[in-house]
């Protein structure tokens, strides 16, 4: 399903330079603010800086994932959301990025499949209201997705 894109987790978030990491937060706020007002390329931009000063961000690169996924770029998406799997701080987010995963084979195609990264996020977390309630819409599941932005 991609086109030749390679992303993989860096190995220790505690590496790199404090600064880097508040400039990473501070451009993860901003996208954060763009995909809340829609402006998915934008919150693009913003994530994409993000992750290029904290590559472990995890949340900028699953907020990243959900705008490239929002845009179309769905390869990007796909890539981006095996990193964070890797990432993943929780089983609660682990179960959203298998979630996030199932909208965007759902959404080329690839119902079966998806079918499979939902049941995988329900075994984890039967909770989450995606999981519960998958309507076969991206546009309602990124409306679910989105409520995510705060936690």
């Amino acid at each position: 399903m991609g086109i030749g894109l390679s992303f993989s987790a860096p190995k220790d978030r505690d590496s790199g330079p404090p600064g880097l990491r508040i400039a990473s937060e501070k451009a993860l706020e901003n996208g954060k603010k763009q995909l809340r007002k829609g402006h998915c390329k934008q919150a693009i931009h913003e994530f994409t800086k993000a992750v290029q000063k904290d590559p472990r961000n995890f949340q900028a690169q699953y907020w990243l994932s959900v705008a490239e996924g929002m845009c179309g770029y769905h390869s990007q998406a796909w890539e981006r959301l095996k990193v964070c799997r890797e990432l993943s701080p929780s089983e609660k987010w682990t179960a959203r990025v298998l979630v996030t995963i199932g909208v965007i084979l759902y959404a080329t195609g690839k119902d079966e499949e998806a079918r499979r990264h939902f049941e995988m996020a329900r075994r984890i977390d039967p909770t989450n209201e995606l999981v519960r309630d998958f309507r076969g819409s991206t546009d309602y599941a990124y409306d679910i997705i989105l409520r995510w932005l705060d936690y």
